[in-house]
């Protein structure tokens, strides 16, 4: 009786962990726009605009994977990221294309990939989290760029 009520226990538990890790997961779509009062300036000055000022980002998020939508002056840059650990392949601009790997980690989407600059091979990271103010949080780790170790927060509210 005793083992039996352990079995049945422990199935249980092992049964509802990845019910919790799934609903710690946040949803992330919706238009975005970048809060210059609470965002890092960019690299090399400019306050965290490009030309046209706040960034804005369009995302749809499904169970598989999410899409990044972003106005650029050359159009719009899309890039998809698979949510099930498996790589992902985007098109990285002059670079050629990008290699990227996404997983959740608790409630933040945690996505890593290595970008050549110059003579460099940068490593990225990036970070991806819901405030609970309604902001959506993206923190970019670099190692190895042109100007050193670097981390960099970009902070988007719904718009």
């Amino acid at each position: 009786m005793t083992r039996k009520f352990v079995f049945v226990a422990l199935l249980a538990v092992a049964l509802a962990v990845p019910s919790l890790a799934l609903a710690q997961a946040p949803n992330f779509t919706g238009k975005w726009i970048q809060d210059m009062e609470k965002s890092d300036p960019a690299m090399g000055g400019g306050g965290g605009r490009g030309p046209q000022g706040p960034q804005t980002i369009a995302i749809t998020q499904t169970a598989a994977d999410i899409t990044f939508e972003r106005e650029t002056p050359n159009g719009v840059q899309k890039t998809v990221y698979k949510l099930d650990g498996s790589d992902s392949v985007n098109a990285g601009g002059r670079g050629g294309d990008v290699k990227s790997n996404s997983k959740w980690d608790g409630a933040k989407l945690v996505t890593k990939y290595s970008r050549t600059m110059g003579e460099a091979t940068v490593e990225v990271t990036e970070t991806r989290s819901l405030e609970a103010d309604g902001t959506l949080v993206l923190v970019t780790a670099m190692k190895g760029g042109p100007n050193g170790d670097t981390t960099r927060k970009v902070v988007f509210k719904k718009g």
